[in-house]
């Protein structure tokens, strides 16, 4: 990279670090996975019978109130919403795409919501036991679920936090992300050699692709994840996801007014304003980026 590019990328990655300083830290009341207290979805329709390791295929708002979510998410991107009991299937297009869980938070303590992203695994037990191995941690699970397969919520050795599943009869078949599709997880790190080294195995990524400070984790020549670099020492470790679409000046622009706080505004400095972070109207955390047609095909 030139030095304007690498500075953009200095310039961006503070800003997102202060976005999850806004946002409070990753702490929160987990689910219960028990089937019989929560039946979670299925996470598709149309089995495929394959799994692929080290991909993220599903996401999961955890929040204290799943009602005043919709409305943001269905005035913002569109979104059409199943309720389930105590579970909400979020589809966009007429294709799910993840789920919102209403949790009570912790006597004494403050409601916090956050976007849990699902990672596929070809075994969950031994992935546990890798995880374990590497002193990460299970925060739930991991349990058989009658419609999702076997998942456990974990926090990996830093302590950002995701799900790792099993999913029954397969990951969903994979397509070109759609506006309002989800395009891209990525984590944000202090330790990105350590991180790249855990996630390595535990995705059983076979390629990686580094640019700067920000390294592409990727498996059968398809681009998987990211790892970003923070920063800041006092900012905890997180995965953050990403959802496409077409203008994100507009999407800041509305934001506010649907309740939602905008934590890093397009710049043209930093991926030609193609990035921006934004917190939705329970205090979930998640970044909205433009992306061409040409590049699709390395994401899906």
């Amino acid at each position: 990279m030139n030095g304007m590019i690498k500075l953009r990328l200095t310039i961006g990655v503070g800003i997102m670090s202060l976005a999850i300083l806004l946002t409070g830290c990753t702490g929160m009341k987990m689910p219960s996975l028990e089937k019989d207290q929560i039946p979670l979805a299925a996470i598709t329709d149309t089995p495929t019978g394959k799994h692929n390791a080290g991909r993220f295929v599903w996401h999961d708002l955890i929040t204290d109130d799943a009602s005043k979510a919709r409305k943001f998410y269905a005035a913002l991107f569109g979104w059409s919403f199943e309720d389930q009991g105590q579970y909400t299937v979020v589809s966009n297009h007429g294709k799910a795409i993840g789920g919102i869980l209403e949790l009570a938070p912790k006597p004494g303590t403050e409601a916090e919501a956050i976007w849990l992203p699902s990672m596929s695994v070809a075994n969950v037990d031994s992935s546990i036991a890798y995880l374990k191995s590497k002193k990460g941690e299970v925060l739930k699970g991991p349990v058989d679920m009658k419609k999702r397969g076997r998942g456990a919520i974990v926090s990996d050795p830093h302590g950002a936090q995701l799900v790792l599943l099993n999913a029954k009869g397969g990951d969903p078949a994979e397509a070109v992300p759609k506006i309002g599709d989800w395009l891209w997880t990525e984590l944000w790190t202090h330790t990105p050699k350590e991180s790249y080294a855990f996630y390595r195995k535990l995705g059983k990524y076979d390629a990686s692709e580094l640019r700067e400070d920000y390294r592409i984790l990727k498996s059968k020549d398809k681009w998987r994840a990211g790892i970003r670099h923070l920063a800041k020492a006092d900012v905890k470790a997180r995965w953050a996801s990403v959802i496409r679409v077409t203008d994100p000046k507009e999407i800041t622009e509305r934001v506010p007014k649907l309740g939602g706080k905008v934590l890093m505004e397009p710049d043209e400095e930093f991926m030609n304003g193609d990035v921006a972070v934004i917190a939705d109207n329970t205090g979930a955390l998640l970044i909205v980026q433009r992306w061409s047609e040409t590049s699709l095909e390395e994401v899906k």
